[in-house]
């Protein structure tokens, strides 16, 4: 269910993989049944031990379906806002994306009536629709909005000041988003000290946004990132791929995914990334 905390261990102390994270993270979306999740362990090979996931924790936040990709090329981009008690302001029908609050809390109100409150940490699939933002409470609110967009939309001003881009992609390759129906979904992985995830690989487009800690991104065919709080990176689809947070220190980041109903959401592999 969406909204849920999952914190289970194997008989050893590490908890569990992506490969049962994954498992169902679309209900309530009208999408059950249609993004597989595969099972990518082969019975004949034995997994490298630095491939499974250890001391990591995954909420799954919000899922959304896209009624269409935007016309031409696109990207994908994480927008920071910051409110002031009391501060409303009203936006434009644009892109559809998931609202994470950071810090504090706001309403979200369509401009047909619906109405929905969210609470720091927890966030909210945002429907193409004319809307308004309302911080509620008695400080200042924080909170980012991930969605995919046009290019043609790169340089028009943010809706309200003080909003600022806080990570955006280069134009993603035609390759990456074929004509299809696709699902936006969002999770926020927390990893102890020395966490780290399962080597895996996505079947959609995939950016990395740290909120706290600092984490090292493994993919195959480039060197390792190393992310510190407000940093991003993009991955693209079906690329053998592993978080890691260093020793002394844990970290908690955001996964966004795009993905075309029925791909193959997660696969686990059975060795780590280089890099």
């Amino acid at each position: 269910m969406l909204g849920t905390t999952r914190d289970n261990r194997d008989p050893r102390g590490e908890r569990l993989g992506r490969r049962r994270w994954y498992r169902g993270r679309l209900a309530g979306v009208g999408v059950i049944g249609a993004v597989v999740v595969a099972c990518g362990s082969s019975p004949q090979r034995t997994p490298d031990p630095a491939a499974r996931a250890r001391f990591m924790t995954v909420d799954e936040l919000a899922a959304g379906k896209l009624d269409a990709l935007p016309t031409g090329s696109q990207f994908i981009r994480v927008i920071n806002f910051h409110q002031a008690p009391g501060q409303s302001f009203p936006s434009r029908k644009h892109q559809p994306g998931i609202i994470y609050q950071s810090g504090g809390g706001q309403v979200l109100g369509y401009s047909d009536g619906q109405r929905v409150a969210i609470v720091a940490g927890r966030a909210a699939y945002q429907r193409s629709a004319e809307h308004a933002h309302t911080n509620t409470g008695a400080d200042e609110n924080t909170w980012y909005f991930l969605a995919l967009w046009p290019t043609a939309q790169r340089g028009t001003p943010l809706v309200v000041a003080g909003a600022e881009v806080a990570y955006e992609t280069e134009d993603l390759p035609a390759s990456a988003l074929a004509p299809a129906q696709y699902v936006e979904t969002l999770q926020r992985i927390t990893l102890q000290p020395g966490g780290r995830s399962a080597a895996h690989r996505l079947g959609g487009n995939e950016v990395v946004f740290v909120l706290d800690g600092a984490v090292t991104v493994k993919a195959a065919g480039r060197a390792a990132v190393h992310l510190v709080p407000g940093e991003g990176t993009y991955l693209a689809p079906d690329i053998p791929t592993q978080e890691i947070a260093a020793a002394s220190a844990g970290a908690s980041y955001l996964v966004y995914v795009v993905i075309a109903v029925g791909r193959a959401f997660a696969t686990d592999l059975d060795a780590a990334p280089a890099g």
